[in-house]
């Protein structure tokens, strides 16, 4: 039943992908928009059934994978209400196939038991939010960078072409980055509270690389009203940084829960 349940999420979100790439790419009717809109519904609504088994008893399992299944879902649900309010929707060509991936994922789940009556739980919840937001920082990144080379070429066909221009996208960017950086340093401070000894709970690698990552959003933030970093130079450093926060949270989890 667990297996129908994820691959059927994992095909709602890839059809709503490739309808999004399709309503860009040939401009089709209403009735494409409206049919994305709906899949993208139910894959939400599943998704958000499939994370039901994380909640026991004044605790939350956010094990590996259950907490890449939380960021997922929250990526997807932020994305989902941009779209709607905004001309965003044009992420979902990236974020929606690396979130149904999630739902292809087979290894052993570690119980990682968080209490629901402290702040510990806050700053998780800070934490996965920040990474969410700043992970579609990383994919609007990767889209501006793919639109100024096909512009540059003078080649905007298929989706490309019908993306807002080079400045609304990069100001979107930062839009992107100050929200994330918000949350981001939200969750820094509030982890310092629970941070005794971050060598005993094995958190230094984690903690280190959240802090050189914000660093790396604070120096692109100033330099773009400093230096007016901006398209591909603000893309590049922007998708560093995301790398280096993808490392210090899951990439220290699959050591902590898989390795060691």
């Amino acid at each position: 039943m667990e297996n129908i349940l994820n691959y059927s999420i994992f095909l709602l979100y890839m059809l709503t992908a490739l309808s999004i790439w399709w309503y860009l790419s040939s401009n089709e009717s209403k009735k494409i928009q409206t049919t994305i809109f709906i899949l993208w519904v139910l894959a939400i609504i599943l998704h958000a059934y499939s994370l039901f088994p994380i909640f026991e008893e004044n605790s939350v399992n956010l094990s590996l994978y259950y907490a890449l299944s939380v960021v997922a879902f929250i990526i997807s649900f932020f994305l989902y209400f941009s779209s709607i309010l905004g001309n965003t929707q044009y992420l979902g060509i990236i974020i929606l196939p690396i979130v149904s991936f999630v739902f292809l994922l087979n290894f052993t789940n570690v119980p990682v038991n968080i209490s629901l009556n402290n702040f510990l739980f806050a700053h998780v919840i800070l934490s996965l939010i920040s990474y969410s937001i700043l992970c579609l920082s990383a994919a609007q990144s990767l889209i501006l960078k793919l639109q100024e080379k096909k512009l540059q070429k003078n080649k905007p066909i298929g989706f490309i072409g019908s993306l807002p221009s080079l400045d609304i996208m990069d100001k979107l960017l930062f839009k992107l980055l100050a929200l994330g950086v918000i949350f981001l340093s939200l969750s820094l401070l509030s982890g310092l509270i629970f941070l005794e000894d971050i060598f005993a709970q094995h958190l230094a690698h984690k903690t280190i690389l959240s802090i050189i990552a914000w660093f790396i959003f604070i120096y692109l933030i100033f330099s773009r009203s400093k230096y007016g970093y901006r398209g591909t130079k603000a893309a590049n450093i922007t998708l560093v940084g995301f790398f280096i926060l993808f490392l210090s949270y899951f990439g220290t989890k699959t050591v902590l829960e898989m390795i060691l």
